[in-house]
C-alpha cells in the first residue's frame, strides 16, 4: 500500500504523519496480537480453573499471582533494559510459545484421563507413561502454573509492547499515535473472543485444543517485531538504534513508595478506597465462578460462554465509555461519579438474596460485568481525577505502592477471606446457591465499606485542592500572585468556554497554552486532549494484572517541542496573512459575535499590518464586552501607541477593566506619562482613576513610585486608598526602589491628622464636653485610617517590623498593642512616636483627646 494511501487510512485512528506510517501500522498489528492471544488464552485459563479444579483450591491461583506477579515484572524490565530489545522480546515469544505446546499436553492428557487410563504403546517407553502419571499426581497444579503463566504473559507481552513503542518513536509521536495502538488491542480482544466462542460453538475444535491456535498468532507477532524493529533503523538511525533508548522500570524504591503514602492522610483513604474495590471485584470473581460451574459442567460449553462474556465486556465497556463516561462527570460532578460504581453493585448484590436458583448465572454475570464495566470506564477516569491535586512526585511514587502493594494486597486478602468462607461455613457440604449467597455478605460489607471510604476521600479531596491556599495578613494581591497562576487559569477557562461556542476560537486558545507550554497533563485531561490516554489505561483492568501495566512506560511529554514554532512560521507566511485579512474582512462586519470574537483573537496571531491594526481599533470600541476582551489581548501583543486611549476607556467597564489592567501591563513602562495624564486629570471616569495605579504598582520602577507619590500628595479621598496599596506593593515587590522622606513624611502626618479627626469629632459628649467611645462605623473608619499609616510608614521603615507592627495593633488585645509599640519605639523618631501613639494605645476617652491635643500643639 503507497505511504500516501496507508496515511489517510490510519489517520482515521490517529494522526499518523507519512515517515511513520510503516512503523505505526507494525507496532498496532504486534498489540492487536497480543491482546487476540490473550482472548484466547483467558477463556480457556478460566474455565478449566472452574471446571477442573476443586472449589476449595481457587484462591490459590489469585494468591500465587498476588505474590509472583511483581518479581516477574521487575524481572522483565531488568532484563529488557540489560538485553538487547529485539533478541529479548523475541525470545520472549519463542519461550510464550513453548509454554503454550506444553500447557496444550498437560491439559490434553488430563482430559483424556477422565475417558481413559494412560498406557505406552508399542513404539513407546517408560518416559511416556511416566510423565502423563505425573501431570495426573500433580493435578491442580498445571492450572495454577498455567493461570499464573497467563498473567506473566500479558504483564511482560504489554510492557514489552510499549517499550517497543519507546525504541520506535519519540514520547510526543507515542503519545500522538496512542489512539492507534489502543485501537489495535481493542480490536484484537474482540478478535480473540469471537474467533474462540465460533471455533467452540462450531465444533470446529476443542476448549483445549484452543492453545494450538496461539502459537501461531504468536508466530505472527514475532515477524511483527522484527518489522517494528527494522522500520526502527530507518526512523532513528542504525546506531541509534543499536542503544536501548528507554530504561524501562526505573522507579523509587518500594519503601520511599510506602512512605509517600504514609506521611498522606489523602493518599491512605484512596489506597483504602482503591482496596476495599479489589476485595469486591475479587468476591465477585468468586460468586460468578459458582454460578457458571453450576450450569456448564462440559468444557467446550463453559469456554464458549466464556468467550462470549469477555467479547460482551470488551464491546460494553467500549461503547458506555464513548457514550456516558464523560456524560456523567459533567451532568453530576466527581462526589456522586464517585458513589456510581459502589451503590449500583450494593443494589445489584443485595438482589442475590431474592434471586432464584434458575436465575443464578444471569444474575451472576450482570454483577461481574457490572464491577468489570465500571472498572474499565467511569472508575477508571475517576480515579484519574482523584489524583490531579497529588504533586506529581508524590503521585508518581503513590502509584507505585498503590499499583505493586496495595491492588496485589487486596487481591490476596479478597482470596484469604474466601478461603476462610469456604472452611469455616462448610461449603463442601452446601449447594452453589448458598454459597454464592453467602459471599455476598462479604461482598455486602465491602461495598459498604468502599462507599464509607469513598464519603471520606471526596471530604478530603477539596481540602487538598485549597492545601495551598492559606489566610494570611499580606495583601489579597500577593497572596493570588504567590499561589495562583492568575495568566494560566485565565486561560483555561477560556478555553474550556470558547470549546461550546467556536471551534476555531479553541483551538486559537489551546494553541496560546502550547506556545506559552502550559499545556500540562492535568490540563490536557480538563480540555479533553488525554481521552486517548484514558482509554489506554482503562484496558488494564480488562487483562485482570492488577495495577497499570498496559500504559506504564510513555514519558508525560507535554507538546510537540517543534509544534509552536511550526504554526509561527505558518503565521508569517503571506499567503497565510492575504487568506486571513480576507476572513477577517468578513468577521469584522458580522453581525454575529462569535465571528467577531474569533476576528479579534485572531488579529494577535497575525502580523501588524495597517489593515489590522484599523480592525483591532474598531473591536476595542465593540459593544460586546467578550469580544472588547479578545481585543484587548491582541492590542497586548501589537502594543500600538494610539491605543492606549481606548484601552483607558475600558478601566471604566467592569466587565473589561481587568483585562484592560493586563494590557496595559503588557505594554510595559513606555506608557507612564499617558498614566499619569490620565491619573491626575479629574474629568476622567474615576474607575479609570482607581484602575491605574494598579499597572503602575506592576510596572514597579521608580518612576512609577514618583507618580503615585505626587498624585497622593494632591490629597484627593477619592483614590487615596489605590494609591498607598500600589505603593505599598512596590515597596514589597521592588525593594531596589526608593522613596524620599521629604516626600512620604507629609503624607504620613496626614493621614495622622485625619484620624485625629475621627476620634475627636465623634458623635456624642460625655459630661464636661470630653468625647464618648467612638461608634463601630469610627472605629472601622479609624482601623482604615491607622492601616493606611503603616502602609506608608513601610516605605521608610523595613517593612517586616512596620507589618508586624501593625497585625499586632489590630489584633486590638492589651498585650499585641504593647508589643507594637515596644517594637516601633525602636523605629520611629521622636515626632512620629509623639503624633502616632495617642492614636493607637488603648486609652480612655478622656485620656487619648488629651494626649492628642498635646502632641497637636508639640507638632
Amino acid at each position: 500500500m503507497a505511504n500516501g494511501r496507508l496515511e489517510k487510512l490510519l489517520n482515521r485512528f490517529a494522526d499518523v504523519r507519512g515517515h511513520e506510517a510503516h512503523a505505526a501500522l507494525y507496532l498496532s498489528g504486534f498489540f492487536f496480537l497480543i491482546t487476540f492471544s490473550f482472548y484466547i488464552v483467558k477463556p480457556v485459563k478460566e474455565s478449566f480453573l472452574i471446571g477442573l479444579v476443586n472449589p476449595a483450591w481457587w484462591p490459590y491461583a489469585d494468591l500465587a499471582t498476588a505474590l509472583l506477579i511483581g518479581f516477574v515484572v521487575a524481572l522483565n524490565a531488568r532484563l529488557l533494559n540489560r538485553l538487547p530489545r529485539r533478541t529479548y522480546i523475541s525470545v520472549s515469544i519463542l519461550f510464550f510459545i513453548g509454554c503454550l505446546l506444553v500447557f496444550w499436553y498437560a491439559f490434553d492428557v488430563y482430559l483424556k484421563s477422565l475417558v481413559s487410563t494412560p498406557v505406552a504403546d508399542s513404539s513407546g517407553g517408560i518416559f511416556f507413561v511416566w510423565l502423563p502419571l505425573t501431570i495426573m499426581r500433580a493435578w491442580p497444579v498445571p492450572v495454577f502454573v498455567f493461570c499464573f503463566w497467563s498473567d506473566v504473559f500479558i504483564a511482560m507481552s504489554v510492557t514489552q509492547f510499549w517499550i517497543a513503542v519507546n525504541d520506535v518513536f519519540d514520547p510526543y509521536q507515542g503519545k500522538r499515535l496512542v489512539g492507534l495502538f489502543v485501537t489495535g488491542g481493542l480490536f484484537g480482544g474482540i478478535a480473540g473472543s469471537s474467533l474462540a466462542a465460533l471455533m467452540v460453538f462450531a465444533k470446529l475444535i476443542s476448549a483445549g485444543n484452543l492453545l494450538l491456535v496461539c502459537p501461531v498468532i504468536l508466530a505472527l507477532a514475532l515477524v511483527m517485531v522484527n518489522r517494528v524493529y527494522a522500520e526502527q533503523k530507518q526512523l532513528r538511525g542504525a546506531a541509534e538504534a543499536e542503544v536501548n533508548p528507554v530504561q524501562a522500570g526505573a522507579r523509587v524504591g518500594y519503601l520511599e513508595s510506602f512512605l509517600s503514602v504514609k506521611r498522606s492522610r489523602y493518599l491512605r483513604l484512596l489506597a483504602a478506597t482503591l482496596a476495599s474495590a479489589m476485595v469486591v471485584g475479587s468476591l465477585i470473581n468468586f460468586q460468578f465462578k459458582f454460578a457458571v460451574r453450576r450450569i456448564f459442567t462440559a468444557a467446550d460449553d463453559r469456554t464458549l460462554f466464556l468467550a462470549m462474556f469477555f467479547l460482551a465486556i470488551l464491546v460494553v465497556s467500549t461503547i458506555f465509555h464513548l457514550a456516558t463516561t464523560r456524560r456523567v462527570l459533567r451532568t453530576f460532578g466527581i462526589r456522586w461519579a464517585l458513589l456510581v460504581a459502589p451503590a449500583l453493585l450494593l443494589v445489584g448484590s443485595l438482589a442475590v438474596f431474592l434471586v432464584s436458583a434458575g436465575a443464578l448465572l444471569a444474575w451472576a454475570s450482570l454483577i461481574r460485568g457490572g464491577d468489570k464495566l465500571f472498572d474499565n470506564t467511569l472508575s477508571q477516569s475517576v480515579r484519574e481525577l482523584l489524583y490531579i491535586p497529588v504533586p506529581a512526585d508524590i503521585k508518581y511514587k503513590a502509584k507505585i505502592f498503590i499499583d505493586m502493594f496495595v491492588n496485589k494486597f487486596a487481591t490476596g486478602l479478597g482470596a484469604g477471606l474466601y478461603l476462610v468462607l469456604y472452611w469455616l461455613s462448610g461449603f463442601a457440604y452446601k449447594d452453589d446457591v448458598a454459597k454464592v449467597r453467602e459471599i455476598g455478605i462479604l461482598v455486602v460489607v465491602f461495598l459498604c465499606l468502599w462507599i464509607a471510604l469513598t464519603r471520606a476521600v471526596y471530604a478530603e479531596y477539596p481540602a487538598v485542592l485549597k492545601k495551598d491556599i492559606r489566610r494570611r495578613w499580606d495583601e489579597g494581591d500577593k497572596i493570588v500572585s504567590a499561589n495562583v497562576d492568575v495568566d494560566l487559569t485565565r486561560d483555561v477557562f477560556d478555553a474550556l468556554q470558547s470549546r461550546e461556542r467556536s471551534t476555531t476560537l479553541y483551538l486559537m486558545n489551546v494553541f496560546d497554552l502550547v506556545r506559552k507550554n502550559n499545556l500540562t497533563p492535568e490540563l490536557k485531561e480538563v480540555l479533553g486532549i488525554k481521552q486517548d490516554e484514558l482509554r489506554a489505561r482503562s484496558m488494564d483492568s480488562l487483562f485482570d494484572v492488577g495495577g497499570e501495566v498496559l500504559f506504564q512506560s510513555l514519558d508525560e511529554a507535554i507538546v510537540d517541542k517543534d509544534f509552536a514554532s511550526e504554526i509561527d512560521l505558518i503565521f508569517l507566511l503571506p499567503s497565510y496573512q492575504e487568506v486571513m485579512e480576507k476572513r477577517l474582512a468578513e468577521d469584522a462586519g458580522s453581525a454575529s459575535e462569535v465571528d467577531r470574537i474569533d476576528a479579534a483573537k485572531l488579529i494577535g496571531l497575525m502580523v501588524r499590518s495597517p489593515e489590522t491594526l484599523r480592525y483591532l481599533e474598531r473591536f476595542l470600541q465593540d459593544p460586546s464586552p467578550e469580544v472588547v476582551t479578545y481585543a484587548l489581548r491582541s492590542a497586548a501583543v501589537h502594543r500600538r501607541a494610539e491605543h492606549v486611549p481606548l484601552i483607558l476607556l475600558q478601566l471604566g467597564n467592569p466587565l473589561t477593566a481587568l483585562e484592560a489592567q493586563g494590557t496595559l501591563t503588557d505594554y510595559g513602562p513606555g506608557i507612564e506619562e499617558e498614566l499619569k495624564s490620565a491619573l491626575g486629570d479629574e474629568s476622567e471616569a474615576l474607575e479609570v482613576r482607581r484602575s491605574i495605579p494598579v499597572v503602575l504598582a506592576r510596572f514597579g520602577t521608580q518612576r512609577s513610585a514618583d507618580i503615585l507619590l505626587d498624585e497622593l500628595a494632591r490629597r484627593r479621598e477619592d483614590v487615596e486608598p489605590e494609591l498607598i496599596d500600589a505603593l505599598y506593593k512596590i515597596r514589597a515587590d521592588r525593594p531596589e526602589v526608593r522613596f524620599r522622606d521629604k516626600k512620604v513624611r507629609p503624607e504620613i502626618l496626614f493621614l495622622i491628622g485625619k484620624g485625629y479627626a475621627i476620634v475627636l469629632d465623634a458623635p456624642g459628649r460625655a459630661p464636661g464636653g470630653a468625647p464618648a467611645g467612638l461608634t463601630s462605623e469610627a472605629k472601622a473608619a479609624l482601623d482604615i485610617k491607622v492601616k493606611r499609616v503603616f502602609d506608608l510608614m513601610t516605605l521608610l521603615h523595613p517593612p517586616e517590623d512596620i507589618v508586624k507592627a501593625c497585625q499586632n495593633i489590630l489584633q486590638g488585645t492589651r498585650k499585641s498593642v504593647d508589643y507594637s509599640l515596644s517594637l516601633l519605639d525602636d523605629l520611629l523618631d521622636y515626632e512620629l512616636k509623639a503624633l502616632l501613639f495617642p492614636l493607637i494605645e488603648d486609652l480612655p476617652p478622656e485620656e487619648r483627646a488629651l494626649r492628642m491635643k498635646k502632641a497637636m500643639r508639640l507638632k
